[in-house]
């Protein structure tokens, strides 16, 4: 039984496609190590850039847009936002993967390791959410999740006394 990719995989599908495609005919030279990706969670708009912050391309998801505003306590809205979210970075996961499979990211122009990000309006990384590493393997998410969490406990002990 074939499995029928639902329309939002198919808009996120177009629009990485389409943007690898503007990267692949503007090759002037510039080799791409890193893709940054937007999301506005209000308008469910999705937005691609290339390591030059350049925006690629963009398109508004319908079915995200204020998935987490619906009802409830605020308590219960922010709940419902993180889990839409988390289901939002997992379908560009899957995209991602799929495009992986077709070999769309075997152009010269993309370099190794190549690693798409999420990244907040002044492009501050919030979760690397896929890497294509220079052995050609497929890394999903944070290479050490909680690295991160451990450096603030360890500069917290470490400044403490300049707070």
């Amino acid at each position: 039984m074939i499995k029928e990719k639902s329309k939002v995989q198919v808009i996120l599908e177009s629009v990485f496609v389409s943007a690898i495609d503007k990267l692949i005919k503007a090759d002037a030279g510039h080799l791409i190590g890193f893709l940054y990706v937007q999301l506005d969670t209000a308008s469910g708009e999705i937005q691609v850039y290339d390591d030059r912050e350049t925006l690629l391309e963009k398109n508004i998801i319908f079915d995200w847009a204020d998935q987490g505003a619906v009802g409830g306590s605020e308590e219960e809205q922010a709940e419902k936002g993180a889990h839409s979210y988390k289901q939002q970075v997992n379908s560009i996961r899957a995209v991602l993967a799929g495009l992986k499979a077709r070999k769309i990211f075997d152009n010269p122009v993309f370099m190794r390791p190549l690693k798409v990000s999420l990244v907040d309006d002044d492009f501050c990384e919030i979760e690397q959410i896929f890497v294509l590493g220079s052995e050609d393997s497929f890394m999903e998410g944070r290479l050490m999740k909680n690295l991160e969490q451990e450096l603030q406990n360890f500069s917290k002990k470490l400044f403490a006394d300049m707070e």
